[in-house]
């Protein structure tokens, strides 16, 4: 189990190279055993997560109340939540060497999920907006989308520092990845009978 401390180091050399700083790279566990540890983002992303499942599913129940107890939907919302986090970095994995990021695989996985975490927790203003004041759900929605566009350019500066490729490259690289994941969330959602009832910031 990953120490406080080591979590502290992964988010600062995140923020790093959000923030176009190449040397937040040597920050992480760039090693075998720190690729594996980094999918431990996703239990430091729970708190956040969880938050944001459980105000889908309230706006589910509310706006069709027929569609299952919160408890299904809470489960549904995060198999589609975590499969689009896991599932884009298998095909990853299966495309890296005629992609040409076979030496940068390791390093891009790590970063980014930690990168992940990072941004879910910079989604919860969003989230306790829409909790602390539901008779504002104007303000929750576009404070959601402004943030979702900061994480957005965050999280491209990331992959341009772990990737090590040219503006271009990378450019291409994060919009199929993130048409991608928008896709692939569309489509499990429509799968499991699930759908938003209106915009929400999930992280």
């Amino acid at each position: 189990m990953l120490s406080f401390e080591d979590i502290q180091r992964y988010f600062w050399g995140s923020w790093r190279m959000m923030t176009g700083h190449p040397d937040g790279v040597e920050l992480f566990d760039l090693s075998a055993d720190g690729f594996w540890q980094s999918f431990q983002a996703i239990t430091v992303s729970l708190p956040p997560l969880i938050l944001g499942w459980i105000i889908f599913a309230n706006d589910m129940v509310a706006a069709q109340p027929g569609i299952g107890t919160r408890l299904s939907l809470v489960g549904r919302v995060a198999f589609v939540d975590l499969t689009c986090w896991v599932l884009p970095l298998v095909v990853l994995f299966l495309t890296a060497r005629q992609l040409g990021l076979s030496n940068r695989f390791s390093t891009y996985v790590i970063t980014s999920n930690w990168g992940s975490a990072v941004t879910s927790w910079l989604a919860v203003p969003a989230t306790l907006a829409r909790v602390l004041m539901p008779n504002w759900p104007e303000f929750s929605t576009v404070l959601g989308l402004a943030l979702y566009v900061i994480m957005l350019v965050l999280t491209y500066r990331l992959t341009y520092v772990a990737l090590k490729k040219t503006h271009a490259y990378t450019a291409v690289f994060f919009a199929v990845l993130v048409a991608g994941s928008v896709l692939l969330m569309f489509a499990l959602q429509g799968m499991l009978g699930i759908s938003l009832p209106e915009p929400v910031t999930i992280g």
